[in-house]
């Protein structure tokens, strides 16, 4: 709905339409219009919340670790993008957003973090070179994720982006060893 109508004309009357429940309910439930989008930037944040559950055992295939990183990470970012973006237009939604935010230490540096931990360790074991900074690649890896999301986002018309598969290939010959093949 925010996608399609935008935050300013979101209303609980149609929250609960599309929910199937009272008006009352979504109010109870939710307080506000802040109390909704955080339920729906939680919801958002699941699949980031089970890959860091998870997460990647130094000595995994980079491909592999970086198919699970990028899509995880692009399909949390096409769900919440909208939110965010919403959220931007109102200085009351922005600050309660950006409180919200800091106090649950979210943010991109948690992915450059993980990410870059992962290279980090692949360079200590010898498995990546040891003449790149893994946190800036981690950083262009996550930039590479949401601006492949948030073109999907925009209303202009899509210029063709490489596909997560190039990137990660590049990141890949990037982080190979000299002398050993990709």
């Amino acid at each position: 709905m925010i996608r399609d109508r935008g935050i300013a004309r979101l209303t609980a009357r149609e929250v609960a339409g599309l929910a199937g429940v009272s008006e009352a309910s979504v109010f109870y439930h939710y307080k506000d219009r802040f109390g909704l989008l955080q339920a729906v930037f939680e919801e958002g944040l699941k699949p980031l919340r089970a890959l860091a559950e998870g997460g990647v055992h130094p000595g995994a295939d980079p491909r592999e670790v970086l198919t699970l990183y990028g899509n995880t990470l692009e399909e949390f970012l096409d769900g919440v993008l909208p939110l965010i973006a919403a959220a931007q237009s109102d200085a009351e939604l922005r600050d309660s957003m950006e409180a919200y935010m800091a106090e649950h230490d979210l943010g991109p540096h948690r992915g450059v973090r993980a990410i870059g931990d992962y290279f980090a360790a692949e360079q200590a074991a010898g498995r990546a070179r040891a003449d790149f900074d893994p946190y800036a690649v981690a950083m262009m890896f996550i930039g590479a994720c949401y601006t492949r999301a948030s073109q999907r986002e925009t209303p202009l018309p899509s210029i063709a982006l490489p596909p997560l598969e190039r990137i990660i290939d590049s990141i890949v010959a990037l982080m190979a060893p000299a002398g050993r093949s990709v």
